[in-house]
Protein backbone atom coordinates (compact mmCIF):
# COMPACT_ATOMS: atom_id res chain seq x y z
CA UNK A 1 0.00 0.00 0.00
CA UNK A 2 1.26 3.75 -0.79
CA UNK A 3 1.03 6.24 1.61
CA UNK A 4 1.89 9.74 0.84
CA UNK A 5 1.33 13.44 2.06
CA UNK A 6 -0.19 16.06 0.04
CA UNK A 7 -0.10 20.29 0.29
CA UNK A 8 -3.80 20.59 -0.13
CA UNK A 9 -6.48 18.25 -1.40
CA UNK A 10 -6.21 15.43 -3.14
CA UNK A 11 -7.97 13.30 -5.11
CA UNK A 12 -9.48 9.82 -3.92
CA UNK A 13 -12.42 7.30 -4.08
CA UNK A 14 -13.31 8.14 -0.49
CA UNK A 15 -12.13 11.17 2.08
CA UNK A 16 -11.89 11.13 5.88
CA UNK A 17 -12.42 13.83 8.26
CA UNK A 18 -12.29 14.25 12.52
CA UNK A 19 -14.85 16.70 14.15
CA UNK A 20 -14.43 17.52 18.16
CA UNK A 21 -17.39 17.44 20.13
CA UNK A 22 -17.88 21.16 20.11
CA UNK A 23 -21.84 22.26 20.35
CA UNK A 24 -22.34 25.04 17.63
CA UNK A 25 -19.26 24.96 15.96
CA UNK A 26 -19.84 21.32 14.61
CA UNK A 27 -21.40 23.29 12.00
CA UNK A 28 -19.17 25.28 11.19
CA UNK A 29 -16.74 22.06 10.79
CA UNK A 30 -19.16 20.51 8.36
CA UNK A 31 -19.61 23.74 6.56
CA UNK A 32 -15.51 24.12 6.06
CA UNK A 33 -15.58 20.58 4.85
CA UNK A 34 -18.66 21.36 1.96
CA UNK A 35 -16.64 24.32 1.10
CA UNK A 36 -13.36 22.31 0.95
CA UNK A 37 -14.88 19.41 -1.54
CA UNK A 38 -17.29 22.00 -3.24
CA UNK A 39 -20.57 19.76 -2.06
CA UNK A 40 -23.40 20.44 -0.40
CA UNK A 41 -24.99 17.52 2.96
CA UNK A 42 -28.49 16.76 3.38
CA UNK A 43 -29.86 18.60 6.27
CA UNK A 44 -31.11 15.33 7.57
CA UNK A 45 -27.97 13.58 6.79
CA UNK A 46 -26.38 15.13 9.51
CA UNK A 47 -28.24 16.93 11.79
CA UNK A 48 -27.92 14.09 14.12
CA UNK A 49 -23.93 14.39 14.31
CA UNK A 50 -22.36 15.90 17.35
CA UNK A 51 -18.82 14.66 16.90
CA UNK A 52 -18.71 12.73 19.96
CA UNK A 53 -15.81 10.05 20.68
CA UNK A 54 -16.71 6.72 19.06
CA UNK A 55 -19.70 8.36 16.48
CA UNK A 56 -18.98 7.85 12.74
CA UNK A 57 -20.87 8.98 9.72
CA UNK A 58 -20.87 7.73 5.93
CA UNK A 59 -22.20 10.69 3.63
CA UNK A 60 -22.61 10.60 -0.07
CA UNK A 61 -22.75 14.09 -1.31
CA UNK A 62 -21.44 15.60 -4.94
CA UNK A 63 -20.54 12.15 -6.21
CA UNK A 64 -17.92 11.89 -3.49
CA UNK A 65 -17.72 9.60 0.14
CA UNK A 66 -16.89 11.01 3.16
CA UNK A 67 -16.16 9.36 6.14
CA UNK A 68 -16.97 11.95 9.37
CA UNK A 69 -14.77 10.52 12.72
CA UNK A 70 -15.90 12.19 16.03
CA UNK A 71 -13.04 12.93 18.91
CA UNK A 72 -14.77 14.26 21.69
CA UNK A 73 -14.56 17.40 23.33
CA UNK A 74 -11.37 19.72 22.35
CA UNK A 75 -10.35 19.81 25.86
CA UNK A 76 -10.30 15.96 26.67
CA UNK A 77 -8.66 14.88 23.35
CA UNK A 78 -5.15 12.97 22.86
CA UNK A 79 -3.46 11.31 20.77
CA UNK A 80 -5.51 7.78 21.35
CA UNK A 81 -8.40 9.70 20.30
CA UNK A 82 -6.96 10.48 16.96
CA UNK A 83 -5.91 6.79 17.11
CA UNK A 84 -9.36 5.28 17.83
CA UNK A 85 -11.18 8.08 15.99
CA UNK A 86 -8.86 7.18 12.32
CA UNK A 87 -9.24 3.45 12.85
CA UNK A 88 -13.14 3.69 12.91
CA UNK A 89 -12.62 5.65 9.91
CA UNK A 90 -10.32 3.21 7.94
CA UNK A 91 -12.30 0.63 8.57
CA UNK A 92 -15.43 2.15 6.70
CA UNK A 93 -13.25 2.79 4.02
CA UNK A 94 -12.35 -0.71 3.70
CA UNK A 95 -15.34 -1.96 3.54
CA UNK A 96 -16.03 0.30 1.08
CA UNK A 97 -13.92 -1.77 -1.41
CA UNK A 98 -12.33 1.49 -2.33
CA UNK A 99 -8.92 1.81 -3.96
CA UNK A 100 -7.67 5.16 -2.58
CA UNK A 101 -8.56 7.45 0.31
CA UNK A 102 -7.80 10.76 1.50
CA UNK A 103 -7.51 11.36 5.40
CA UNK A 104 -7.51 15.13 6.54
CA UNK A 105 -4.48 15.46 9.22
CA UNK A 106 -6.09 17.44 12.33
CA UNK A 107 -4.33 20.84 11.67
CA UNK A 108 -5.27 21.58 15.90
CA UNK A 109 -2.95 22.26 18.66
CA UNK A 110 -4.15 20.23 21.45
CA UNK A 111 -2.50 18.73 24.71
CA UNK A 112 0.78 19.40 24.29
CA UNK A 113 1.51 17.62 21.36
CA UNK A 114 3.42 18.11 18.03
CA UNK A 115 1.89 18.76 14.67
CA UNK A 116 4.51 15.67 14.01
CA UNK A 117 3.15 13.87 16.82
CA UNK A 118 -0.72 14.24 15.30
CA UNK A 119 0.42 13.19 11.90
CA UNK A 120 2.40 9.98 13.37
CA UNK A 121 -0.62 9.24 15.28
CA UNK A 122 -2.87 9.15 12.71
CA UNK A 123 -0.98 7.50 9.87
CA UNK A 124 0.17 4.38 12.58
CA UNK A 125 -3.78 3.98 13.41
CA UNK A 126 -4.50 3.50 9.64
CA UNK A 127 -1.69 1.30 9.00
CA UNK A 128 -2.23 -1.26 12.12
CA UNK A 129 -6.09 -1.01 11.69
CA UNK A 130 -6.02 -2.62 8.27
CA UNK A 131 -3.68 -5.44 9.70
CA UNK A 132 -4.86 -8.99 9.00
CA UNK A 133 -2.74 -12.24 9.49
CA UNK A 134 -4.96 -14.07 6.23
CA UNK A 135 -1.99 -16.10 4.39
CA UNK A 136 -3.10 -19.31 5.48
CA UNK A 137 -7.08 -18.60 4.11
CA UNK A 138 -7.43 -21.04 0.96
CA UNK A 139 -11.25 -20.07 0.26
CA UNK A 140 -12.16 -19.36 -3.11
CA UNK A 141 -15.10 -16.94 -1.70
CA UNK A 142 -12.53 -15.41 0.83
CA UNK A 143 -12.20 -11.87 -0.43
CA UNK A 144 -9.37 -9.83 0.77
CA UNK A 145 -10.11 -6.07 0.96
CA UNK A 146 -6.69 -4.02 0.98
CA UNK A 147 -6.56 -0.56 0.23
CA UNK A 148 -4.32 0.73 -2.52
CA UNK A 149 -3.47 4.27 -1.42
CA UNK A 150 -3.36 6.34 1.95
CA UNK A 151 -3.32 9.97 1.02
CA UNK A 152 -2.84 12.66 4.02
CA UNK A 153 -3.53 16.04 3.17
CA UNK A 154 -3.75 19.18 5.36
CA UNK A 155 -5.24 22.45 3.87
CA UNK A 156 -2.82 24.01 1.27
CA UNK A 157 -2.26 27.40 3.44
CA UNK A 158 -1.25 25.14 6.85
CA UNK A 159 2.21 26.16 8.25
CA UNK A 160 2.94 22.50 9.38
CA UNK A 161 3.73 20.80 5.99
CA UNK A 162 6.95 19.87 7.21
CA UNK A 163 5.31 18.11 10.31
CA UNK A 164 3.04 16.53 8.85
CA UNK A 165 5.10 15.02 5.86
CA UNK A 166 7.85 14.00 8.49
CA UNK A 167 4.94 12.65 10.74
CA UNK A 168 3.54 10.25 7.81
CA UNK A 169 6.64 9.13 6.95
CA UNK A 170 7.22 8.08 10.82
CA UNK A 171 4.27 6.86 11.25
CA UNK A 172 3.99 4.54 8.29
CA UNK A 173 7.04 3.08 8.91
CA UNK A 174 5.87 2.51 12.89
CA UNK A 175 2.53 1.21 11.81
CA UNK A 176 4.39 -1.60 9.41
CA UNK A 177 7.00 -2.63 11.99
CA UNK A 178 4.56 -3.23 14.33
CA UNK A 179 2.77 -5.55 11.99
CA UNK A 180 6.06 -7.35 11.32
CA UNK A 181 6.35 -8.45 14.59
CA UNK A 182 2.54 -9.24 14.48
CA UNK A 183 3.08 -11.70 12.04
CA UNK A 184 6.16 -13.06 13.45
CA UNK A 185 3.76 -13.85 16.69
CA UNK A 186 1.15 -15.24 14.81
CA UNK A 187 3.00 -17.50 12.71
CA UNK A 188 2.29 -21.19 13.75
CA UNK A 189 5.06 -22.81 15.53
CA UNK A 190 5.32 -25.56 12.94
CA UNK A 191 6.68 -23.11 10.63
CA UNK A 192 8.41 -20.46 12.77
CA UNK A 193 10.58 -23.28 14.44
CA UNK A 194 13.98 -21.28 15.92
CA UNK A 195 15.70 -21.86 12.73
CA UNK A 196 12.78 -20.56 10.94
CA UNK A 197 13.18 -17.22 12.65
CA UNK A 198 16.66 -16.90 13.19
CA UNK A 199 16.87 -17.45 9.56
CA UNK A 200 14.32 -14.33 8.85
CA UNK A 201 16.42 -12.29 11.12
CA UNK A 202 19.37 -12.68 8.99
CA UNK A 203 17.13 -11.83 6.03
CA UNK A 204 15.96 -9.08 7.54
CA UNK A 205 19.68 -7.72 8.56
CA UNK A 206 20.60 -8.26 4.90
CA UNK A 207 17.86 -5.95 3.48
CA UNK A 208 18.12 -3.60 6.28
CA UNK A 209 22.35 -3.17 6.42
CA UNK A 210 22.06 -4.07 10.56
CA UNK A 211 24.83 -7.50 11.30
CA UNK A 212 23.29 -10.91 12.13
CA UNK A 213 25.60 -13.27 13.89
CA UNK A 214 23.56 -16.84 14.68
CA UNK A 215 24.79 -18.87 17.19
CA UNK A 216 23.52 -22.72 17.57
CA UNK A 217 23.87 -25.64 20.03
CA UNK A 218 27.60 -25.91 19.17
CA UNK A 219 28.58 -22.29 19.68
CA UNK A 220 26.38 -22.30 22.70
CA UNK A 221 27.79 -25.49 24.75
CA UNK A 222 31.23 -23.33 23.51
CA UNK A 223 29.58 -20.46 25.44
CA UNK A 224 28.22 -22.09 28.45
CA UNK A 225 25.08 -20.81 28.07
CA UNK A 226 23.37 -23.75 30.56
CA UNK A 227 19.97 -21.73 30.38
CA UNK A 228 19.17 -21.97 27.02
CA UNK A 229 20.18 -25.16 26.49
CA UNK A 230 18.79 -26.67 29.06
CA UNK A 231 15.42 -25.35 27.76
CA UNK A 232 16.08 -26.37 24.46
CA UNK A 233 17.06 -29.71 25.17
CA UNK A 234 13.03 -31.55 24.93
CA UNK A 235 12.65 -30.58 21.30
CA UNK A 236 13.63 -31.26 17.62
CA UNK A 237 14.24 -27.85 17.28
CA UNK A 238 17.40 -26.90 18.11
CA UNK A 239 18.32 -23.95 20.23
CA UNK A 240 19.39 -20.66 18.23
CA UNK A 241 20.96 -17.53 19.75
CA UNK A 242 20.61 -14.35 17.52
CA UNK A 243 22.41 -11.02 18.17
CA UNK A 244 22.05 -8.02 16.11
CA UNK A 245 23.45 -4.92 15.65
CA UNK A 246 22.42 -1.55 14.24
CA UNK A 247 25.23 1.10 13.95
CA UNK A 248 23.72 4.39 13.03
CA UNK A 249 25.39 6.44 15.93
CA UNK A 250 28.90 6.98 16.54
CA UNK A 251 31.66 4.39 17.08
CA UNK A 252 31.52 5.65 20.76
CA UNK A 253 27.81 5.70 21.64
CA UNK A 254 26.69 3.37 23.98
CA UNK A 255 24.24 1.04 22.29
CA UNK A 256 20.65 0.33 23.74
CA UNK A 257 20.29 -3.57 24.79
CA UNK A 258 17.18 -4.83 23.62
CA UNK A 259 16.43 -8.52 24.83
CA UNK A 260 13.74 -10.50 23.65
CA UNK A 261 12.36 -14.13 24.85
CA UNK A 262 11.92 -16.10 21.71
CA UNK A 263 10.02 -19.68 23.24
CA UNK A 264 8.58 -20.42 19.46
CA UNK A 265 6.25 -22.95 21.74
CA UNK A 266 5.65 -23.17 25.39
CA UNK A 267 4.38 -26.73 26.10
CA UNK A 268 5.35 -26.12 29.59
CA UNK A 269 7.60 -28.86 29.51
CA UNK A 270 7.20 -32.11 32.12
CA UNK A 271 5.40 -28.85 34.14
CA UNK A 272 2.80 -29.24 31.44
CA UNK A 273 0.41 -26.48 30.76
CA UNK A 274 -3.26 -27.35 30.80
CA UNK A 275 -4.67 -27.66 27.05
CA UNK A 276 -6.90 -25.10 26.99
CA UNK A 277 -5.64 -21.96 25.63
CA UNK A 278 -2.12 -23.93 24.57
CA UNK A 279 -2.33 -22.82 21.09
CA UNK A 280 -1.76 -18.91 22.06
CA UNK A 281 1.58 -20.26 23.23
CA UNK A 282 2.93 -19.95 19.59
CA UNK A 283 3.36 -16.36 20.79
CA UNK A 284 5.50 -16.65 23.30
CA UNK A 285 8.41 -15.54 21.33
CA UNK A 286 6.29 -12.05 21.42
CA UNK A 287 8.83 -10.27 22.83
CA UNK A 288 11.78 -12.14 20.39
CA UNK A 289 9.06 -10.21 17.65
CA UNK A 290 8.96 -6.73 19.35
CA UNK A 291 13.13 -6.74 18.97
CA UNK A 292 12.72 -7.46 15.27
CA UNK A 293 10.33 -5.00 14.63
CA UNK A 294 12.24 -2.36 16.61
CA UNK A 295 15.27 -2.79 14.54
CA UNK A 296 12.72 -2.60 11.34
CA UNK A 297 12.06 0.58 12.24
CA UNK A 298 15.40 1.98 13.82
CA UNK A 299 17.04 0.97 10.13
CA UNK A 300 14.04 2.78 8.41
CA UNK A 301 14.05 5.57 10.18
CA UNK A 302 18.06 5.78 9.70
CA UNK A 303 17.98 6.15 13.76
CA UNK A 304 21.10 8.07 14.62
CA UNK A 305 21.93 5.76 17.23
CA UNK A 306 23.37 2.00 18.23
CA UNK A 307 21.09 -0.79 18.84
CA UNK A 308 22.10 -4.34 20.37
CA UNK A 309 19.48 -6.92 20.12
CA UNK A 310 19.76 -10.47 21.59
CA UNK A 311 17.44 -13.26 21.02
CA UNK A 312 17.58 -16.72 22.41
CA UNK A 313 15.20 -18.77 20.50
CA UNK A 314 13.97 -22.19 21.87
CA UNK A 315 10.62 -24.78 22.21
CA UNK A 316 9.78 -25.86 25.16
CA UNK A 317 8.28 -29.30 24.79
CA UNK A 318 8.22 -32.81 27.32
CA UNK A 319 10.18 -35.70 25.85
CA UNK A 320 12.44 -38.23 27.29
CA UNK A 321 15.35 -35.67 26.90
CA UNK A 322 13.75 -32.72 28.87
CA UNK A 323 15.21 -31.21 31.51
CA UNK A 324 13.03 -32.10 35.15
CA UNK A 325 11.68 -30.03 38.25
CA UNK A 326 14.87 -30.48 40.46
CA UNK A 327 17.41 -30.08 37.98
CA UNK A 328 19.83 -27.91 38.31
CA UNK A 329 21.34 -26.02 35.15
CA UNK A 330 24.48 -23.90 35.04
CA UNK A 331 23.85 -20.37 33.34
CA UNK A 332 25.99 -18.62 31.15
CA UNK A 333 27.30 -16.15 33.77
CA UNK A 334 28.46 -19.40 35.75
CA UNK A 335 25.52 -19.14 38.22
CA UNK A 336 23.43 -22.22 39.23
CA UNK A 337 19.40 -22.59 38.32
CA UNK A 338 17.33 -24.93 40.50
CA UNK A 339 14.32 -25.59 38.62
CA UNK A 340 11.36 -25.88 40.49
CA UNK A 341 9.03 -25.88 37.56
CA UNK A 342 9.94 -25.97 33.83
CA UNK A 343 7.32 -23.95 32.86
CA UNK A 344 9.42 -20.63 34.07
CA UNK A 345 11.71 -21.35 31.20
CA UNK A 346 11.44 -17.71 29.91
CA UNK A 347 13.44 -16.56 32.41
CA UNK A 348 15.68 -19.10 32.62
CA UNK A 349 16.71 -18.43 28.48
CA UNK A 350 16.87 -14.55 28.88
CA UNK A 351 19.01 -15.21 32.02
CA UNK A 352 21.71 -15.96 29.42
CA UNK A 353 21.27 -13.51 27.16
CA UNK A 354 21.14 -10.68 29.91
CA UNK A 355 24.71 -12.07 30.80
CA UNK A 356 26.08 -12.32 27.36
CA UNK A 357 24.56 -8.30 27.10
CA UNK A 358 27.03 -7.15 29.88
CA UNK A 359 29.76 -7.70 27.24
CA UNK A 360 28.11 -4.80 25.35
CA UNK A 361 28.30 -2.00 28.77
CA UNK A 362 25.03 -0.90 27.28
CA UNK A 363 23.33 2.79 28.42
CA UNK A 364 20.07 1.27 28.54
CA UNK A 365 19.53 -2.53 28.61
CA UNK A 366 15.39 -3.09 28.53
CA UNK A 367 14.25 -6.93 28.02
CA UNK A 368 10.38 -7.96 26.70
CA UNK A 369 8.50 -11.37 27.27
CA UNK A 370 5.39 -12.61 27.66
CA UNK A 371 7.29 -13.84 31.28
CA UNK A 372 3.91 -14.20 33.72
CA UNK A 373 0.84 -15.42 33.70
CA UNK A 374 0.55 -13.51 37.03
CA UNK A 375 0.94 -9.75 34.70
CA UNK A 376 -2.69 -10.49 33.52
CA UNK A 377 -4.13 -11.18 36.31
CA UNK A 378 -2.61 -8.19 37.85
CA UNK A 379 -2.77 -5.47 35.24
CA UNK A 380 -5.33 -7.49 32.69
CA UNK A 381 -4.40 -6.25 29.06
CA UNK A 382 -4.29 -2.44 29.58
CA UNK A 383 -0.11 -2.21 30.66
CA UNK A 384 3.05 -3.91 30.69
CA UNK A 385 4.79 -4.67 34.27
CA UNK A 386 8.09 -2.57 34.42
CA UNK A 387 10.67 -4.20 37.44
CA UNK A 388 13.85 -2.07 36.89
CA UNK A 389 17.34 -1.33 38.63
CA UNK A 390 16.88 2.59 37.47
CA UNK A 391 14.34 5.14 38.13
CA UNK A 392 15.25 7.17 35.25
CA UNK A 393 15.28 4.56 32.22
CA UNK A 394 11.71 3.47 33.65
CA UNK A 395 10.41 7.39 34.06
CA UNK A 396 11.51 7.70 30.26
CA UNK A 397 9.20 4.46 29.48
CA UNK A 398 6.50 5.27 31.25
CA UNK A 399 6.29 9.06 29.42
CA UNK A 400 6.60 6.85 26.37
CA UNK A 401 3.98 4.65 27.23
CA UNK A 402 1.84 7.43 27.70
CA UNK A 403 2.39 8.69 24.33
CA UNK A 404 2.01 5.74 22.60
CA UNK A 405 -0.40 3.98 24.44
CA UNK A 406 1.38 1.32 25.07
CA UNK A 407 0.95 2.01 28.80
CA UNK A 408 3.67 0.93 31.46
CA UNK A 409 3.41 0.79 35.10
CA UNK A 410 6.34 -0.31 37.44
CA UNK A 411 6.09 -2.49 40.23
CA UNK A 412 8.79 -2.64 43.00
CA UNK A 413 11.84 -4.52 43.13
CA UNK A 414 12.11 -4.56 47.24
CA UNK A 415 15.07 -7.23 48.81
CA UNK A 416 12.33 -8.92 50.20
CA UNK A 417 11.30 -10.05 46.90
CA UNK A 418 14.35 -11.71 45.86
CA UNK A 419 15.41 -13.51 48.96
CA UNK A 420 12.00 -15.50 47.38
CA UNK A 421 14.17 -17.09 45.09
CA UNK A 422 16.70 -18.23 47.12
CA UNK A 423 17.20 -21.76 47.01
CA UNK A 424 18.76 -24.07 49.53
CA UNK A 425 21.00 -26.19 47.17
CA UNK A 426 21.67 -23.66 44.25
CA UNK A 427 22.35 -20.15 43.60
CA UNK A 428 18.87 -19.23 42.95
CA UNK A 429 15.65 -20.93 42.08
CA UNK A 430 13.59 -20.27 38.79
CA UNK A 431 10.64 -19.87 40.84
CA UNK A 432 9.47 -18.27 44.33
CA UNK A 433 7.46 -19.72 47.34
CA UNK A 434 4.07 -20.25 46.49
CA UNK A 435 1.79 -17.88 44.09
CA UNK A 436 2.55 -14.63 46.09
CA UNK A 437 4.03 -11.62 43.99
CA UNK A 438 4.53 -13.72 40.69
CA UNK A 439 5.64 -11.36 38.47
CA UNK A 440 7.83 -9.45 40.35
CA UNK A 441 9.46 -12.85 41.79
CA UNK A 442 10.00 -13.36 37.84
CA UNK A 443 11.61 -10.08 37.19
CA UNK A 444 13.85 -10.46 40.33
CA UNK A 445 15.29 -13.61 38.96
CA UNK A 446 16.11 -11.82 35.93
CA UNK A 447 17.94 -9.21 38.14
CA UNK A 448 20.01 -11.59 39.52
CA UNK A 449 21.79 -11.62 35.69
CA UNK A 450 22.62 -7.76 35.11
CA UNK A 451 25.39 -6.90 35.64
CA UNK A 452 26.59 -3.14 35.99
CA UNK A 453 24.23 -1.43 33.58
CA UNK A 454 20.96 -0.07 33.66
CA UNK A 455 18.03 -2.38 33.15
CA UNK A 456 14.25 -2.50 32.90
CA UNK A 457 11.96 -5.89 32.14
CA UNK A 458 8.81 -5.54 30.40
CA UNK A 459 7.13 -8.36 31.22
CA UNK A 460 4.56 -7.72 28.06
CA UNK A 461 2.15 -11.06 28.79
CA UNK A 462 -0.97 -8.99 29.35
CA UNK A 463 -0.57 -6.77 26.35
CA UNK A 464 1.27 -9.11 23.50
CA UNK A 465 -1.61 -11.10 23.30
CA UNK A 466 -5.06 -10.05 22.47
CA UNK A 467 -8.95 -12.30 23.09
CA UNK A 468 -11.04 -8.95 21.52
CA UNK A 469 -9.79 -6.86 19.38
CA UNK A 470 -10.09 -2.96 19.90
CA UNK A 471 -10.15 -0.06 17.20
CA UNK A 472 -6.67 -0.51 16.28
CA UNK A 473 -5.48 -3.63 18.21
CA UNK A 474 -6.21 -7.01 16.28
CA UNK A 475 -7.39 -10.16 17.87
CA UNK A 476 -4.00 -12.64 18.90
CA UNK A 477 -0.59 -10.83 18.53
CA UNK A 478 -0.63 -7.02 19.05
CA UNK A 479 2.62 -6.28 17.97
CA UNK A 480 3.44 -4.24 21.23
CA UNK A 481 7.22 -2.75 21.92
CA UNK A 482 8.13 -1.63 18.84
CA UNK A 483 6.40 1.83 19.04
CA UNK A 484 7.34 2.65 22.68
CA UNK A 485 10.93 1.36 22.34
CA UNK A 486 11.08 3.72 19.44
CA UNK A 487 9.52 6.52 21.06
CA UNK A 488 12.08 6.43 23.73
CA UNK A 489 15.27 6.16 21.75
CA UNK A 490 14.07 9.06 19.19
CA UNK A 491 12.96 10.77 22.31
CA UNK A 492 16.30 9.88 24.31
CA UNK A 493 19.13 11.94 22.71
Amino acid sequence: MKVTYSKGLPKADAYMFLCFEDGKKISERLKGIEKLLSVKFQKESIEDFEGKETENDLLYAGGKRIIISGVGPKGKCDLEKLRKACSRGIKIAGALKVDSVAIQIFDEDFSGCSYEDIAIAQTESCIMRLYRFDRYYTYKDYEKIELKQLIFFSDSKSKHHKEFAEGVRIGNILGESTNLARDLGNEPSNIASPKYIANFIKKQGAKLKYSVKVFGKKELEKMKAGCILGVAQGSSFEPQFVVMEYKGGKATDKPYAIIGKGVTFDSGGISLKPPSGMDQMKMDMCGAAAVVGTFDAAARLKLKVNLVGLIPLVENMPDGNSFRPGDILTALNGSTVEIQNTDAEGRLILADALSYAAKYKPKYAIDLATLTGAAVIALGHYATIAISNDNELTKKLIKSGEKTYERVWELPSWDEYDKLIDSDIADVTNVGKGRQAGSIVAGMFLKRFVKDYKWTHLDIAGTAMNAKPTEYIPSHATGVGVRLLIDLIRNDN
